[in-house]
This record gives C-alpha cells, structure tokens and sequence, in this order.
C-alpha cells in the first residue's frame, strides 16, 4: 500500500534494525516517488509518535556509493510528508585517540569530491545552501536525548564524505584527515544530506565507528582470522544497537514542534529559462526581409 497524507510521519529514519520492525510491528509499505515505488519502508507507531523507517539506502544488490540513488529515499521521505529525518551510519575512524566502538553526533561535513550522481531531470535542479549541512534544531533534540545513554558520545563530529571509489581509505588519507582535525569518515552523508536540504528537510546525523587505524593496521598486516567477516558482520549488528538506541529516545522525547530554517532552506528553479522572455518571440520574419 501506499502512505496517506493524513497518516504523515512525525519523524523518517534511515537504518537497518530488525528488532526494532519486530518490536513495535511496523508494517511494511511503499511510497511512489519519480524514480519508481520504494519497497523498504516501515511504518507504525512508536512512543506515540508516528514512525517511517527507510531500510537502509539502495534497493536490491550494494553498489559503491556513487550508485546509490540518495534523490530517490529522500524524495520517498518528502512524499510520506515527513519534515524530519535522521540518517543513521556505520563509519571508519580517524583519530588514534577515538577507539572503535564510538558513537557521534554529527554537527558538519566535508565532502571530498567525486560526485557522480544523476539528478532527476524532472526535479528543477539547483544548488543547496549548506553553509550549515545539519539541522541545529533536531540536532538538538538528539543531543538532549544523548545525556541518558549508558555510553559515551561525541556530540560535535565532522564527517567527511570519501565518496565512490571501491575500497575504503589509505593510511596516507587517514594522516591528513586527522591533521585537518576531523572525526570520522564514510561515503553515503552526501550526497544525502544535501538533498534532504534541497527539499527543505529538518535533517540530522548519528554515526558509529566501527574502525580505527590500529585495528586497521593490524588487519592489513595479515593478523587475519578465519571467521573475521563473521565478526566483522556482527560488530556491525551490535554498534547499530548504539544508534537505535539514541534514537528510540530522541522520538520518545520529540515534541510536535518545528524548525522555522531548513523549510525555508529549500531551494528549486522552476522558472529557468535559456533565454530572456523578450528573445523568446518569433524573428524569422525580421531575419529574412
């Protein structure tokens, strides 16, 4: 089935948690956008707020992160009629002194380039305003929620956006995003957030690492072990657990209140043309006389 208007989601999540689709019975639906329907999405009831959760970012079988068609979850989130949404990431680390296992609190990004994403021709295109990529005023709550969880947070991280190659970061790159002082990185915060701005979303960010250069190091040194993709596999199912649970307590707290920026934020060019109105009239006859 399709989402209705008049059942428009409180709050839109992006994340993979089974427990949480099994826990509150959320049922399965999907929204139409103009890329074609999205099949992964949840919807139901959670501490009386209403719930759209997006099951991760691409239909079908993973692709690198340039593939990944983030217009169409986010035009998905926009056509259930949510205002608000919180992307949710597994990321690799990048400072020696932030150990695997960390939780974040996005505040800003850093996109390091390669783009290679096709925008919907149908959508007027133009470019986002992000001076300030996240939205303070659901960041916010999210902090707020932070303060009652049982590990440790860093509320103030800036992720930078190693986007589209087929592997994951060198030693060298890793080097000079510490020097630059950022946080974390990962390939799938932009173009995302970008396009939540573009449709005048309230949009945040929770990460949790699950890397960092010395395990890296040791792994890349061939201190490999027989069932590490097992383990791999499940450290990530248990540092979902972080994310999920800093977010079932920010919906448990979220007041029916709005942001008066990101909406206005919203930026489109309906009116482009490729020439003045005035040039527009026919001058054959003039140019032939």
């Amino acid at each position: 089935m399709s989402l209705t208007t008049p059942s428009k989601p409180d709050i839109a999540i992006i994340m993979r948690s089974d427990e949480v689709i099994k826990k509150f019975n959320l049922k399965r639906i999907t929204i139409d956008t103009s890329f074609g329907p999205v099949h992964r999405c949840y919807y139901g009831t959670i501490s009386g707020k209403k719930v759209l959760i997006i099951y991760g970012r691409f239909e079908g079988q993973k692709v690198t992160s340039d593939a990944i068609n983030a217009q169409q979850t986010i035009e998905a989130v926009a056509n259930s009629g949510a205002k608000k949404l919180i992307g949710t990431f597994i990321v690799g680390g990048i400072k020696k002194s932030n150990p695997l296992g960390r939780t974040y609190i996005v505040q800003d990004l850093v996109g390091m380039g390669n783009y290679k994403f096709s925008c919907n021709q149908n959508y007027p295109f133009h470019n986002a305003e992000m001076f300030l990529p996240i939205c303070r005023h659901l960041t916010d709550k999210i902090i707020l929620s932070s303060k009652k969880m049982p590990f440790d947070i860093n509320t103030n991280a800036t992720y930078v956006c190693f986007h589209g190659w087929p592997r994951i970061e060198t030693k060298a790159e890793l080097e000079f995003y510490e020097k630059m002082g950022w946080d974390i990185v990962g390939q799938t915060l932009d173009p995302e957030a970008t396009f939540a701005r573009l449709y005048g979303l309230c949009y945040a960010a929770i990460a949790v690492q699950v890397d960092d250069p010395s395990s890296r190091d040791v792994y890349s040194k061939g201190d490999i072990k027989k069932d590490s993709k097992k383990q791999h596999m499940d450290l990530i199912k248990e540092l979902r657990k972080k994310s999920t649970k800093l977010v079932l307590e920010t919906i448990e707290n979220l007041k029916k209140d709005s942001c008066d920026i990101c909406c206005k934020l919203k930026r489109t060019n309906n009116s482009f043309k490729q020439f003045p109105e005035e040039f527009y009239k026919d001058s054959k006859d003039e140019l032939y006389d």
